[in-house]
């Protein structure tokens, strides 16, 4: 066994078996969200993206810019994903609810049939998420 480095990673996909519907990363710097959160345009950006339960969740976080970055890279992702250039996503921020399994897995709950898996990291100044529709 060896280790690889590598600035690329290919997936190879056998889309055939499963309806792939949209595959998408986004990245978000923290400092941008920690802008927002210690302006006065804070309680208007939570209460139009963050649901309820993730705006409790974060209280127990020891960095909330950190926490709400992640989450609203996984939510934009997730809405680029579930978008076609003819059919923008009808889902809104809001209606995208990330939280974690016991395991501490981030799962998806969607006002809509699809499946989705999420992967959320932070790095850095960085906040990165990565999301497959099917």
């Amino acid at each position: 066994m060896s280790l690889v480095a590598s600035d690329e990673l290919l997936v190879p996909l056998q889309t055939e078996f499963f309806a792939l519907e949209g595959i998408t990363q986004l990245v978000k710097t923290i400092d941008r969200i920690k802008e927002i959160l210690t302006s006065s345009k804070r309680e208007r950006f939570l209460k139009k993206i963050f649901s309820h339960n993730e705006i409790k969740e974060a209280q127990s976080r020891q960095n909330e810019a950190q926490f709400f970055s992640g989450r609203f890279a996984a939510k934009e992702a997730i809405r680029k994903a579930t978008s076609t250039p003819h059919h923008p996503s009808k889902l809104t921020f809001k209606s995208i609810e990330i939280f974690n399994y016991a395991s501490g897995k981030p799962g998806v709950n969607l006002n809509n049939d699809s499946v989705v898996d999420i992967s959320i990291s932070h790095d850095g100044n960085y906040a990165v998420a990565f999301c497959v529709v099917q």
